[in-house]
């Protein structure tokens, strides 16, 4: 869209948690894919920085999905009154391993400190022959 209006919230039934489920492979685009499909499925927050802080985490998991692993395998977005819980599975066991940030000219190193300054909280698990990162932030009533 180029008028930045987010898209509209499908009807939802009263009944919590409502979630979304999105399939990842390590194709081009799979980052903005993630991203599109988190704004959509937050469009009825009417606090646009918790939906920016949402989408900046999104972009910062499924990135280094890619970066890290090479195999995304889904992103699962949570929603319950007052949270939004966001989970990225990869298909490696290793765990997510913090690095200081990189000098303004290299990239890398701003997930977990993104992750640590903007989530309520954080944490990974094994997941098959894989694991999921995940982190939960504070959304407003809808």
């Amino acid at each position: 869209m180029t008028t930045g209006a987010r898209p509209h919230a499908p009807p939802r039934s009263s009944a919590w948690p409502w979630a979304r489920r999105l399939p990842l492979t390590a194709r081009p685009g799979c980052v903005a894919e993630a991203r599109s499909c988190t704004l959509g499925f937050l469009a009825d927050v009417p606090d646009s920085m918790v939906v920016a802080d949402a989408v900046l985490l999104v972009s910062e998991l499924v990135g280094n999905a890619v970066r890290h692993t090479g195999a995304p395998r889904w992103l699962l977005l949570i929603r319950a009154p007052g949270l939004l819980r966001i989970e990225v599975g990869d298909a490696s066991p290793r765990p997510p391993l913090p690095r200081p940030p990189q000098g303004a000219e290299q990239e890398g190193g701003l997930g977990l400190f993104l992750l640590n300054r903007l989530a309520l909280c954080w944490g990974w698990r094994p997941s098959g022959p894989g694991k999921v990162v995940w982190c939960d932030l504070r959304l407003p009533a809808p």
